[in-house]
Parts: structure tokens; sequence; C-alpha cells
């Protein structure tokens, strides 16, 4: 640990009461030194525990780094091709027969967000096969390769996609080919050990009502997110991500390039900067990562984002401080 910057994130979060709205915990690693980590209010109000580098949290719209690594690991294996057509390989989406792979992984498809339709109606008894068909029913799509539109429904569909060439259910492939070869013991899909006493709960923001559970489960994203995992685990894949353990270099080096946009493949890249965050009933995370200084900065909060999302806020104050 390092007792300035310990330091100075406390005083910070004394000070800056949009900070204070803060509530989880925040690990800091650069190269293989863990600079910070710390919790910072309560996982259980009604019981008063703290999170600890092991406590589960849910990831939200991380998981799409998970599910576009996915691809290319299909790809390198030869089972796809990301300039192929979506539709060369789930041949009954029929709108899919001119969309590109690789413009789904960058979310410049065209593609309709699903979830905005006022037919579609959110319960926790969707799944992402439903959310699937119903994409399918969508004729509203911008032109392919054009401009940039953040869209769940590209992810949802490239999870379908891994579940077809791989002939396992994305919970397996993800368990067998990311999670098991890195150790990631406490990472799960869509449904985290029930039985865990060190799973975070969901809260709604205080903003909103003061710690009252919002503890919505939704199986609908699939693909798109669904990953609950740890600061402990979340510092295993972030390693990976320097090595040839998952991709080739020639694969890993695909995850990393934007087209048209800032946004390549589940990442937002910023000069020497990439990063994601995620919203959902109860959490709210970013994954930052600098590879030039092998810096790391986590941040996993079990509250909803304050209206939409204070991520963002909470990001740049931690940007502000590394120089980012």
């Amino acid at each position: 640990m390092d007792a300035e910057l310990y330091q100075k994130i406390n005083n910070l979060y004394e000070k800056s009461p949009l900070l204070q709205d803060f509530n989880g915990y925040i690990l800091i690693k650069e190269d293989n030194n863990i600079l910070f980590q710390q919790n910072f209010g309560y996982t259980d109000f009604a019981q008063k525990k703290v999170a600890d580098k092991n406590t589960i949290y849910d990831l939200a719209s991380v998981t799409k780094q998970f599910t576009a690594l996915c691809v290319l690991q299909l790809a390198q294996r030869g089972f796809l091709s990301i300039h192929e057509t979506i539709g060369t390989y789930l041949p009954d989406f029929q709108n899919g027969q001119n969309i590109i792979i690789s413009d789904m992984l960058n979310m410049i498809s065209g593609m309709p967000e699903y979830w905005c339709k006022s037919e579609w109606h959110e319960t926790p008894e969707r799944t992402a096969d439903n959310t699937y068909e119903f994409i399918k029913t969508l004729t509203d799509y911008n032109p392919p390769h054009k401009t940039f539109h953040y869209c769940n429904s590209n992810y949802i569909i490239l999870g379908k996609l891994i579940e077809k060439l791989s002939g396992k259910s994305l919970t397996e492939y993800l368990k067998e080919n990311i999670f098991i070869p890195l150790n990631m013991t406490r990472t799960f899909f869509l449904t985290p050990d029930p039985n865990d006493t060190n799973t975070a709960i969901g809260y709604k923001s205080p903003h909103v009502s003061k710690w009252e559970k919002n503890t919505a489960k939704l199986t609908s994203f699939a693909g798109a997110a669904g990953i609950y995992s740890t600061a402990a685990d979340l510092c295993k894949w972030d390693e990976a991500l320097y090595t040839e353990k998952l991709l080739t270099k020639k694969f890993m080096s695909e995850l990393f390039k934007p087209v048209i946009s800032n946004y390549a493949m589940g990442w937002y890249i910023n000069g020497e900067k990439v990063f994601h965050g995620g919203d959902s009933p109860g959490f709210s995370t970013r994954l930052t990562r600098v590879p030039n200084r092998k810096l790391l900065i986590l941040l996993l909060c079990n509250f909803d984002g304050c209206k939409e999302s204070n991520m963002g806020h909470y990001a740049e104050i931690f940007d502000k401080l590394f120089s980012l």
C-alpha cells in the first residue's frame, strides 16, 4: 500500500460530497503492486458488513469486454471471421445478412437498441433467448459502418453467436475458457452462488431512497451484461490481458483498435487510457487500465448510479489524481 496515496484518497473522500456517494470497494494497482485497496460504506447495511477484495459485485456492462474476447477466441480457433456477417453464422437472424461482426463489436452496426422499444417489457423472467427473438423482429436499422451508437443489442446477439458456434451455453463457455484458466474462482455469469456470504447487496441511490435494496436480477442482457466478480479476480483478468493466456498478440491487439469512434470491442479508448463502466439494478462499476503504465483502477459500487450514473464522476476524480 502507498501511504501517501491512501491519505490523499481518504482526504478526497472526506472533502467531496460527490465521492461520499460512493459505496463499495476501490482497488488501484500498478504493475504487480497494490497501491490502494479499501472498502467504503457497507455491502449489507442491515448487518453492517464491509467489502474486501473478494466481495462479489455485479459488473453490468463491463461484461462486454469478456464477450468480445470470447468472439476473438472463436475467430483465433477458426470458428468464425469477424469480417463476415453475423447472418453467415446465425441464418435465422435475417437482418444480420449485411451486418459485419466487427461492426457489432465496435458498436457501429446501425442496430437499434431493443430495450428502448415500447413493445419491450422487462421482467425478471426474461432471458437472452427472449431478447434475441425480440431483436430479430426490429426493422429500424441505421446504415452500418457509419456512426457509433452504444447499443446492447449487439452484444446480446454476439452472446448467441458464441453459444451457436461453441455448442456451449455462455455460462459454460466463459467458465471453461476464461474463469477457470485464469483461476477466477469467485467470478460467475448470470447468478453468483446464492449461499455465498460475501456478495454485495444492491441498493438504490441514496438520492432516491436511503438504504432501500434494489435486488432485481435481469438475465435478458446476457452477453451485454451478466458477469459477477471481485476486485481480486479482476486483477487476474487485467494481468491476463498483458499475456497470451487467452489470445495471441495478433488477436489481443484487435480488442483495442477503435473504428470510427473511440469505442473498441468492449472498451472506450482515450489516449493511453482504456476503460468501461456498467450500471445495473443496485450496482455501478468502472474498470480503467493504462497499459503503458500497467495501471489498473477498479471502482465497484453497490449503489444505483445517481441521475443515471455518477460513476463517471467518481472515475474523473481518480483520473485527475493520476493525471489521466
